[in-house]
This record gives C-alpha cells, sequence and structure tokens, in this order.
C-alpha cells in the first residue's frame, strides 16, 4: 500500500462492517489478535481520542452498549467451550509509527480494539515489577 493510504478512511473497501453510525463503524478485525476481535473506527481520520468532537463521544458510547449487548446475546465460546463472560477494550497511541520488525508503517487513524478477555491473558507481557516505579515522582503534579 501507499505510504499514505489508510485502510480504515477506505472502509467501503477495506472492511466488514458489523455497524454503521454516522461518525463510526463497528468492524470485524480482518487481522483478529483473537476470536471475535472486532473494532470501533472513526468515520473521520483523527489521530487522537482528544480529537473527536462531542457528538462522536456521544456514539462512542452508543456503539460500545451496542456491541457489548451483541456480544452477550451471541453467547460466544472459546475453543475450550468455556462462555465468554468478559470483554477487553484498548487503543494505542504511537508516537512513532514504523514498526520495525515487519518494516511497516501502523496506522495513526484513532480506532478502539473490542475483544473477548479472559484471566490471565495479559500474563505474558505484566512486568512484575511495574510497581517498583515510583509513578508520582515521575508523572505526578508537581507543588
Amino acid at each position: 500500500m501507499a505510504p499514505d493510504y489508510c485502510a480504515f478512511c477506505d472502509w467501503r473497501e477495506n472492511q466488514i462492517v458489523l455497524k454503521e453510525g454516522r461518525g463510526w463503524l463497528w468492524i470485524a478485525n480482518c487481522a483478529p489478535y483473537w476470536r471475535y476481535h472486532t473494532m470501533f473506527i472513526t468515520k473521520r481520520h483523527v489521530k487522537e481520542l482528544s480529537e473527536l468532537s462531542i457528538t462522536e463521544m456521544g456514539e462512542l458510547i452508543e456503539f460500545y452498549a451496542y456491541a457489548i449487548e451483541r456480544f452477550r446475546k451471541a453467547k460466544l465460546s472459546r475453543p475450550d467451550g468455556t462462555e465468554i463472560k468478559k470483554y477487553v477494550f484498548f487503543w494505542r497511541l504511537r508516537d512513532d509509527l514504523f514498526d520495525p520488525i515487519s518494516g511497516n508503517k501502523r496506522p495513526d487513524h484513532f480506532h478502539i480494539h473490542l475483544a473477548p478477555d479472559k484471566d490471565h491473558l495479559w500474563d505474558p507481557v505484566i512486568d512484575k515489577d511495574a510497581s517498583k516505579v515510583d509513578i508520582v515522582r515521575l508523572l505526578g503534579e508537581k507543588k
């Protein structure tokens, strides 16, 4: 793809739409991390949450409620047969879009991941020494 091309902006050609709103889309992830991995994407190309309008923020809450209701009603299960009863939402804010491992540029179009969660899903990435960092000294408001 061209360096300035955005597959999220060109969603009609590239995405599987589960729900369309005025400013948002709920899409199936074309490269899912887990089963049932979906995303919310803005129709308008914005890079950060803080660029969203009040109207877009309101619609995001509507999309959240709709998607969670759909997940719950579907009674989805994992490959081992256990029912999915918890979910994870996340987004990334990247100051550097270049991925040195793949050599690709990551999208800067704001999107939110929504996927089933499970106990200990994040164990491989959890830093056991994270509580030893003095976050107040590093990021707290100076008085």
